[in-house]
């Protein structure tokens, strides 16, 4: 661990006291990594990491998985022949009192480890406390902001990468999606896709979240592009729409109206301001231009370690915008059968500032055939 995992635990620890907290089960790999510098997919095995509020951090690890000592924080060991209560009644300094507790656990953790615990701890009440551990991940500090622009900076290489040299050879969207994860690879993302890219040809992208097939494009057609990479742990995510040949008249209207609202939703971001108030800059907008039923999710999610984290910008958070959230602005108009277009760019909320980590283009680009 570094200093800022340590700095990171105590942080949640504070809070932990401060919410009056016996105890904070995290179960969330992510989370575990955030704190800890350790990730592994435990699958159905128990990856434990407890935080109380006078007590050293600790974990429970499978034997099954390898990682290096990691200082300040006890290791409860156990095999696949273990119950979560045995697991739990070896923990070092866990409270195993009768008197009553209050035990946090976070959104993720099972319900069937859950509910063997609770029958074991009848003194504890258990409550959701995701929101400590969230909240205080939403907050990006200096060093994580550096390497989100790190990885936008290789997704702006990626998509110019793909926009110039692949999409004008015609290929099927699977093939497309191939040939991104070469040059993210070459671009030096060192850990491939942040989620599964949309390469999306012109009815497809009217679904949001299509699954590439081998589709292959059609003259006039939009080409709906959503792609990220992992960069030292982070994540980065970006969509623009082009054109495989001249586009209609209709879907160029879409277009702009799209980009417009993009720019609003863009400018709407202060801190200090409402995620509501920054979704109905962008939506207001395309609702004007009688496009609103057409704009069909949340504006913006929130992004950092994961693609998708806690916190979103839709209608209904009316949480206010804080120094170092890092989250998406994506308007998009679907018209389903037809054409459809999405554009996203991550931005970082600064007091006195917004900063876009995209550079790549937002002009109307149209691809000629090769």
């Amino acid at each position: 661990m570094n200093q800022a995992h340590h700095n990171r635990l105590k942080t949640i620890q504070q809070q932990v006291k401060n919410y009056h907290l016996d105890a904070l089960i995290i179960s969330d790999k992510a989370s575990i990594d955030y704190y800890t510098g350790v990730v592994f997919d435990p699958m159905e095995r128990f990856w434990l990491l407890i935080i109380q509020p006078e007590k050293s951090p600790q974990i429970i690890a499978n034997k099954l998985f390898v990682f290096d000592e990691l200082s300040g924080i006890d290791v409860t060991w156990v095999d696949d022949n273990n119950t979560i209560t045995e697991a739990f009644a070896n923990l070092t300094d866990f409270p195993a009192t009768d008197a009553p507790l209050r035990i946090g656990v976070d959104k993720l953790w099972r319900a069937d480890q859950l509910l063997a615990i609770a029958k074991s701890y009848t003194q504890a009440t258990f409550e959701v406390a995701s929101d400590l551990v969230d909240n205080q991940r939403a907050i990006k500090t200096a060093e994580e902001q550096e390497k989100m622009r790190k990885a936008s900076e290789i997704n702006d290489r990626a998509m110019a990468r793909l926009i110039e040299e692949v999409l004008p050879l015609g290929l099927d969207e699977l093939a497309a999606v191939d040939e991104l994860a070469r040059i993210y690879d070459e671009e030096g993302a060192d850990a491939g896709f942040s989620f599964e890219p949309i390469i999306a040809y012109g009815p497809n992208g009217a679904d949001p979240h299509h699954e590439s097939d081998h589709t292959l494009p059609k003259q006039g057609d939009s080409i709906v592009i959503d792609i990220g990479c992992r960069h030292d742990d982070y994540c980065s995510d970006m969509t623009r729409t082009v054109y495989y040949g001249e586009p209609s008249d209709e879907a160029k209207k879409v277009y702009e109206i799209v980009l417009e609202a993009n720019l609003r939703g863009i400018h709407a971001v202060k801190v200090g301001e409402t995620f509501a108030n920054v979704d109905a800059a962008a939506r207001d907008h395309i609702t004007a231009e009688g496009y609103g039923p057409q704009f069909t999710h949340r504006l913006g999610h929130f992004i950092g370690r994961e693609v998708h984290e806690k916190g979103d910008v839709s209608q209904a958070n009316t949480d206010t915008i804080r120094d170092g959230n890092i989250f998406s602005i994506e308007p998009g108009i679907y018209l389903t059968g037809n054409t459809a277009v999405r554009i996203e760019d991550l931005v970082i909320a600064h007091d006195g500032q917004t900063e876009n980590l995209n550079h790549f283009t937002k002009e109307m680009l149209i691809i000629e055939p090769k």
